[in-house]
């Protein structure tokens, strides 16, 4: 097959006499970096003409206001319409194969005299089973804002996660919406990666007032992992004790390495290696060693009682940047 995969906005607005750049996303296979790449215009009879192909093709009515980049190794090209009339209002196709009708992600440009400037698409990679950081855009800081992830399916964008405690069935333990910080800006963290994760999301927020224009992004996740599979079980009994290890690059460096603990979207840190304890579990639970050169440290839980039930995520800061991973911790009586 030529691909798996194909992702690009499904919608823009251009301002007459500006330019708009589209970004299409498709899985880096070897079929797909050296197959024809092109973008065409659905006309009345329901044929889509090419304007521009990467096999040298130009529409002569395009001539001199189109362009077509390709970045094979990040998945990407680009098509760039400059010029802008209300005549190239209408759907379009960026697809890959050797006729229009194969591989490709239709969207409507709508033409404007003062269209609102899209923000670019955010192109995220990760590994299967890995996680990933998601930089979600400012909105006003009011306390009614609800930020939102969702993926773009064919006619609805479908709620996966959102800062009220909502978390979709199939995520549940792994994705947290962090608060915003003093900017207005928020992060939306996923780990244990699915090859089903790929995909179209939208993220931002929502408030009673309004609704900003959300962030288009395109999640990638690379199958052929270099990420070990983990046990994501523990069991322990009520009374006893049990210790586990988080893993990390070894030749990262972390300002922080912290475990906290996941409940409906959102994961409060219950110690860091800095030396906070949340105070509810002081006595109970210590970093109690950390193994740099294999990128681990260990975390050990007494006193367990049957509330510790439940998911825990291992984190390691960087930036703006978080890796995480999650772990359940099952408990039994005797």
């Amino acid at each position: 097959p030529v691909a798996s995969s194909l992702y690009g906005s499904r919608f823009l607005a251009g301002e007459l006499g500006g330019s708009i750049t589209h970004q299409c996303f498709y899985s880096t296979t070897p079929a797909n970096k050296y197959e024809r790449k092109y973008w065409c215009k659905i006309a009345a009879n329901g044929v889509c003409y090419t304007i521009i192909s990467s096999s040298s093709f130009i529409s002569s009515e395009y001539q001199g206001r189109v362009a077509l980049g390709d970045v094979p190794q990040n998945g990407t090209f680009t098509v760039t319409m400059t010029g802008l009339r209300s005549s190239d209002s209408g759907t379009y196709r960026c697809g890959i194969g050797s006729t229009n009708e194969g591989l490709y992600v239709s969207l409507n440009l709508t033409v404007l005299a003062d269209a609102m400037v899209s923000r670019p698409t955010q192109l995220i990679q990760g590994e299967l089973h890995g996680s990933v950081t998601v930089l979600c855009p400012s909105g006003d800081t009011q306390d009614d804002q609800k930020r939102f992830w969702c993926k773009v399916g064919r006619s609805i964008c479908t709620l996966i996660a959102s800062s009220d405690g909502y978390v979709g069935r199939r995520y549940q333990g792994r994705i947290v919406i962090t608060p915003q910080d003093s900017s207005g800006a928020s992060k939306v963290l996923i780990n244990d990666l699915k090859k089903e994760d790929s995909g179209l999301y939208l993220c931002g927020t929502k408030g009673l007032r309004s609704q900003d224009s959300p962030q288009e992004v395109v999640l990638q996740v690379a199958t052929a992992s270099t990420i070990p599979r983990r046990a994501k079980f523990l069991s322990g009994a009520v009374g006893g004790s049990l210790s586990f290890q988080c893993h990390h690059d070894p030749k990262g460096t972390y300002e922080k390495k912290y475990l906290c603990r996941w409940k409906a979207g959102s994961c409060p840190v219950l110690l860091d290696d800095q030396g906070f304890v949340l105070e509810s579990y002081r006595g109970r639970i210590q970093m109690s060693s950390s193994d740099h050169e294999h990128g681990s440290f260990t975390v050990l839980l007494r006193q367990l009682r049957e509330e510790d039930a439940g998911w825990y995520w291992c984190g390691f800061r960087s930036g703006h940047t978080e890796l995480t991973t999650s772990l359940r911790l099952l408990i039994h009586k005797g």
